[in-house]
């Protein structure tokens, strides 16, 4: 049985956070990975237009689209940060609760509840924790976290 333990705190989320939370989640790729669909379909309109002699509307269309996914690639946390800060839970107050049981969010807009049987990997970054489970992987930041919170998370997997 887990010892007793209860941690409470709470934060904003403001778009410092979502910028932390980003940049520790995303994994990194190189470029010629990140930018390949983008390559793809420029070749492929390329050949419909030179090669195949097909309507040049859609050459040119799928010449447009590789343009659009390579500015996705490249504006990926800009657009990310932007989604978020349009959300409902942007700018308002998150309480963090971490007990025996698991850890608790709660928000005007969301409750959510991560029992520490359901979470399957901790893995550590240089500014948070991420948390995998099997409903996702979430994060959370050691800015708002104390030393004994962190070592309770990571001995009650």
């Amino acid at each position: 049985m887990a010892t007793p333990f209860n941690f409470q705190t709470s934060f904003m989320l403001d778009k410092a956070h979502f910028s932390e939370c980003f940049d520790e989640s995303v994994v990194s790729q190189p470029l010629n990975v990140k930018y390949r669909k983008s390559a793809i379909l420029a070749v492929i309109g390329l050949l419909l237009l030179f090669v195949v002699g097909t309507h040049h509307y859609a050459a040119f269309f799928v010449v447009g689209l590789s343009a659009v996914e390579a500015l996705s690639v490249y504006y990926k946390k800009t657009w990310w940060l932007w989604r978020q800060m349009l959300s409902k839970a942007y700018n308002h107050k998150i309480e963090l609760i971490i007990d025996q049981h698991g850890i608790t969010t709660d928000s005007f807009y969301v409750k959510s509840v991560i029992l520490f049987g359901d979470i399957e990997l901790i893995s550590e970054s240089e500014h948070g924790l991420l948390l995998t489970h099997s409903k996702g992987v979430n994060y959370l930041s050691k800015s708002c976290l104390t030393d004994e919170a962190i070592a309770h998370i990571k001995t009650s997997k």
